[in-house]
Order: structure tokens, then C-alpha cells, then sequence
């Protein structure tokens, strides 16, 4: 088959891999759709994730979607020929942290394109059945790819625990800070702010309603407006600082983006005389299966959120793209 190979700091090559095949509980997906996130651009730019440094040539790409390939021993389904998304989060469910319902946090946890695991922007990639979910009747492999930072967002939104009335702020117009968004109305919350400083990602969380949508923590500021709980997701370090002075006393900042660089440094305080609780959140747990319902049901519309696609040939142009964060585009698809 064909994969999109990272080698090295912004080197990229197109090369013939075995085709993977499916294990017993596993299915083997023909990959239709990738949605390239930051994290891989950050993977592609510093040569590491965090620190942690590829052994061999990288096969990115976790946001994905396609059809059931083949079935591993012991499957039965789902069907050859199914669209399926994927939740790229795969827990050993026995260690302490899993069996305390923490999968996410698993200590053995496999996740395809963190290193040494390879990832998605290939024509095919072998995943745990329990993984992968029927996608419904008319979805497109682009909104099943958009999946997976759905749920990233529904774990955010799940850790803030919000009622109807709390009012929030997003930091960050990207797709996961518009996907926070979406769940957040989908949940019946109607007063809701952002932040972003590109002028062409600010059109379109004022098509969703959200009031006011400032292009820097300082012009929110100005307003009087504080959130309740304030989502940071636009992955800058500095904007954890920013998420606190934006949130009211008593109220809570969740950090969803993942700060680059990863040292995040802030005057203590702002959260101490505010006594803020901060809550840190990781990928996303049990989500996948919510996340079909709320397209299924028209709660959330992932077809709002502007994409460009490229080929498998063009997955390298598809990075730097992502790194020029154009403001008409929040996602790079791959078609592989």
C-alpha cells in the first residue's frame, strides 16, 4: 500500500508499506479521509511529540475515517463495506487507571501517530474492533474524520459539567474550539464568547451566535464579560494566562489545545485570588458513540467547519497548510 512517511523535520515521502493486517478483534479500515491536527503539524515541525521521538520513519494522521476492509479473527462485524469512524484512542483496559473507567489516561495506551505507533495517512491501517463505529446513512468520510475532534470536544464540555445558563469563552476559532461550541448548544447553552485573533476564523462562531467574538483577550476584556468557565483551545502557551483573566471568580478554565511550547508559565496570581479551578483535558473517553448520535439527530453540523483536501501525494502541501492556519480553512483533509 501507500503511506505518507515522515522521516524527518518536514520530510515527507510517499513510499510502498506492507498492507497491515487485522489481528483477532481487530478490523482493517481502507482509509477514505484523514483530518491532519496540529499535533501532527507539531510532529512534522520539531521532529518529536512532546519529547518523545519517532524510531523509525512516521506514518502520521489520527483523525480518520473509511470502510471496513477485512475482518480479524473472531470478528463478525461490522460488515465488509462499512463507513466507519474511528476513536484513535486505544486503552489496555486492565491496568489500575482503566479499570477506574480513566481510559483515556490509560498507562499502556496506544494512540496511531504518536510515536512508535503509526497513524492513519496510508491506505490502510489495521484498528481494535470495539475502535471503530458505523457511521450513519449519508455521511461524508470528511465529517466522519471530523469526528474525532468532536469528541475531543465532548470530553472537554463533559470535565466543565455546564448547565443551560453558565455563559463560556473559547479561546481559540480552530475546529476543535467550534466544535466545543456546537456541543455547548447542543446542551442548550446559548451565551457563549470567543477569542480569536485570525480575522477569517472570526465569521464563523458569530454564525453559531456567540456574542461577542473578539479578536484578543484584551478587547473581550474590555467588555466586562468574564466566563464561567473558559475553554482554551487554540494550543498557544501564553493563552492558558489569558484563559484565567478571562474567567470570572470562583470559575473554571479547561486547557483543551495542547500548549506549544509545552512549558506553560503564568502569574499565579490571577488564578489564586480568583480561586480558579483548572482542569486539563486529555484527547477524549468513551465518545465516539455520542458523537455519531449528535450528528445523526442534526445537533451538530460538521459540514460548517471549511476544509481543503489534497491527495496522499499532497499530504506534505496538506502540513504546511496547517501551519499557515489560512482563515478559510480549520482542517486539511487527506484523501488517501
Amino acid at each position: 500500500m501507500k503511506a505518507a512517511r515522515l522521516h524527518a523535520p518536514r520530510d515527507v515521502r510517499i513510499e510502498e508499506v506492507p498492507t497491515p493486517k487485522p489481528g483477532p478483534g481487530e478490523v482493517l479500515v481502507r482509509v477514505r479521509a484523514v483530518s491532519i491536527c496540529p499535533s501532527d503539524w507539531r510532529l512534522y515541525e520539531d521532529g518529536h511529540a512532546s519529547g518523545v521521538v519517532p524510531d523509525h520513519p512516521m506514518i502520521q494522521g489520527h483523525e480518520f475515517s473509511g470502510d471496513v476492509a477485512a475482518l480479524g479473527e473472531g470478528m463478525s462485524g461490522p460488515p465488509v463495506g462499512t463507513p466507519v469512524a474511528v476513536e484513535p484512542s486505544w486503552p489496555c483496559g486492565e491496568c489500575d487507571v482503566c479499570r477506574a473507567g480513566l481510559t483515556n489516561l490509560c498507562r499502556h495506551i496506544v494512540f496511531p501517530s504518536f510515536p512508535q505507533r503509526d497513524g492513519a495517512l496510508a491506505e490502510y491501517i489495521a484498528c481494535p474492533a470495539h475502535a471503530v463505529y458505523p457511521l450513519p446513512p449519508g455521511t461524508s468520510y470528511t465529517v466522519g474524520a471530523l469526528i474525532e475532534p468532536l469528541g475531543v470536544a465532548i470530553h472537554a464540555v463533559r470535565l466543565a459539567a455546564l448547565s443551560p445558563d453558565t455563559r463560556i469563552v473559547v479561546l481559540g476559532a480552530g475546529a476543535i474550539g467550534m466544535c466545543v461550541v456546537m456541543v455547548a448548544r447542543a446542551r442548550g447553552l446559548r451565551q457563549m464568547a470567543v477569542v480569536e485573533p485570525l480575522a477569517g476564523r472570526r465569521e464563523w462562531p458569530a454564525r453559531l451566535g456567540c456574542t461577542p467574538v473578539a479578536a484578543s483577550h484584551e478587547e473581550l476584556m474590555a467588555t466586562g464579560l468574564e466566563g464561567e468557565v473558559v475553554f482554551e483551545c487554540s494550543g498557544e502557551s501564553a493563552a492558558v494566562e489569558q484563559a484565567m483573566q478571562v474567567t470570572r471568580p470562583a470559575g473554571k478554565v479547561v486547557v483543551v489545545g495542547i500548549p506549544h511550547p509545552d512549558r506553560v508559565t503564568f502569574d499565579s496570581t490571577i488564578p489564586r485570588r480568583k480561586e480558579l479551578t483548572v482542569i486539563f483535558s486529555r484527547r477524549s473517553r468513551n465518545t465516539l458513540e455520542e458523537a455519531i448520535a449528535l450528528l445523526a439527530w442534526g445537533q451538530v453540523d460538521l459540514t460548517a467547519l471549511p476544509t481543503r483536501e489534497y491527495s496522499l501525494e499532497q499530504a506534505q502541501e496538506a502540513l504546511e497548510a496547517t501551519a499557515a492556519r489560512p482563515g478559510d480553512m480549520l482542517r486539511a483533509i487527506v484523501r488517501p
